[in-house]
């Protein structure tokens, strides 16, 4: 059914004819967008350098930024770097390569980045298993992005509008996770944003789904969604502009429950984060929307390492 409302609202969407002002309005806010997202990026990257740079100092830490610098530069520097045991685990996410492809006639436009992901051991040698898993899995996520686009300029007829814009970041690289987040969004009459976040677990070397967070045969499914539902409420009733998809007139539609699979992160502070794409659980106005877990929610629950 969720599938279904999905497709049905897309293809509204699809079929609005774009006036020439909104257009370009439009590519002028993605493009807005797209330098703001690789600003606050820079900066981030920028004070964590200076930080390490405080912190240690000397050539050493020369050594090691012109490292890190080339590590970023290409694919081929970074795999030739990952084949070095004593750097291996420095250069752990390159960019791979870049889909790119812009058709004026139509006003379609897609830029979408591909990464490549190397795992390693503890002894430095890489896990080829995991390895290979993360990429493939990656592979055909993107390749399934890029068939769309694609299948839309084939179909396009001139007169609507598409840009299809994909970009990932590491979000989460604690002593216990490491998790790589892919941001999809896509204009056409309206935007459309979509979150997709792999995960590996650092002590067993395994990629996995939220249930990996948790212990064996543990109810982490009721306790989570009762909390979601509770904030649900809380943020409806503090704001009439807030709306989700629970106890509506359309019961069908309504948030049940998450699943083993549902997309989720841990944030900075240690804390679980429940992610749902647009018009997964609440209308298109509300965007993709995330959910803090409470810790004391599932302390009793979760494996150790993961949650603070």
């Amino acid at each position: 059914m969720k599938d279904e409302k999905l497709k049905k609202m897309e293809q509204e969407y699809k079929e609005i004819p774009i006036p020439e002002d909104l257009r370009r309005r439009v590519e002028e806010g993605i493009q807005k967008g797209k330098e703001d997202r690789k600003e606050v990026t820079r900066m981030k990257k920028r004070s964590k350098v200076i930080s390490f740079v405080k912190a240690a100092g000397g050539a050493v830490v020369a050594a090691m930024l012109a490292i890190t610098i080339m590590a970023n530069s290409g694919a081929s520097i970074a795999n030739a770097m990952m084949r070095i045991p004593v750097i291996g685990a420095i250069a752990e996410v390159v960019t791979f390569r870049e889909y790119k492809n812009s058709t004026e006639d139509n006003h379609m436009s897609a830029d979408v980045k591909i990464p490549e992901v190397s795992v390693t051991n503890e002894d430095g040698t890489v896990n080829q298993e995991t390895t290979d898993q993360i990429n493939k899995t990656i592979e055909e996520y993107t390749n399934e992005i890029i068939a769309q686009y694609e299948a839309d300029v084939a179909a396009s007829t001139g007169e609507g509008y598409e840009s299809v814009d994909l970009d990932y970041e590491v979000i989460t690289d604690s002593d216990r996770l490491f998790s790589i987040r892919f941001n999809q969004l896509t204009v056409m009459a309206s935007g459309a944003e979509s979150v997709r976040i792999y995960h590996i677990d650092k002590q067993t070397g395994q990629m996995i789904n939220l249930k990996g967070l948790f212990k064996e045969d543990a109810d982490f499914i009721d306790p989570i969604s009762n909390n979601i539902k509770q904030q649900m409420k809380e943020q409806m009733a503090a704001d009439d502009s807030i709306t989700y998809f629970l106890d509506s007139d359309t019961p069908e539609w309504d948030f049940q429950s998450i699943s083993e699979d549902t997309t989720f992160y841990v944030n900075e502070d240690g804390k679980l984060v429940i992610v749902f794409d647009e018009y997964e659980v609440a209308p298109g106005s509300m965007g993709s929307v995330e959910f803090v877990i409470p810790t004391e929610v599932i302390q009793d629950i979760v494996q150790d390492g993961f949650v603070s």
